[in-house]
């Protein structure tokens, strides 16, 4: 675009604006704004994000937390061992067969990987990952500073 136009554009949005004059809230704005915020700091501890709960909450619910997923690990093993041992869940044995499958399939891979490394050199592997690392660095930096350039205030 043109600047002078830009520049004759901007003086007629400001000349139109301050001809408004100030606009004035509604009355029961405020005081349902500041019954909002008394409501938030009045709301019990637990409604809070769980970094704002108190240390001996946290650590309570950590273990809590390490114990439920624990358990739920455990329980899928023996659901596991169950359903090989029992005709009754041939379907389930089957379900957790195919998780067999692919465990198998990605150490597969995973040993693939391996050899094609070792094939490879150890000199290929560590200039192919320094070249990751400078594309993303690259791709960082071009978008921080696309963003940058696209909220700076004119």
């Amino acid at each position: 675009m043109d600047p002078e136009f830009e520049k004759q554009l901007a003086a007629k949005v400001q000349q139109e604006l301050n001809l408004l004059g100030e606009l004035t809230a509604p009355p029961a704005l405020a005081g349902r704004v500041l019954r909002a915020i008394e409501q938030r700091i009045a709301a019990p501890w637990y409604r809070g994000a769980w970094q704002s709960w108190p240390l001996a909450w946290q650590g309570v619910s950590l273990v809590a937390l390490v114990l439920l997923f624990g358990g739920i690990c455990f329980s899928v093993g023996e659901l596991s061992h169950a359903a090989k041992v029992s005709h009754a869940g041939q379907h389930a044995g089957e379900w957790f067969a195919w998780f067999g499958v692919l465990w198998k399939t990605a150490g597969v891979l995973a040993d693939a990987m391996v050899t094609a490394f070792r094939h490879l050199g150890m000199g290929i592997v560590v200039g192919c990952g320094l070249a990751l690392l400078a594309a993303y660095a690259a791709c960082v930096g071009l978008g921080t500073a696309c963003v940058r350039l696209a909220l700076a205030r004119r």
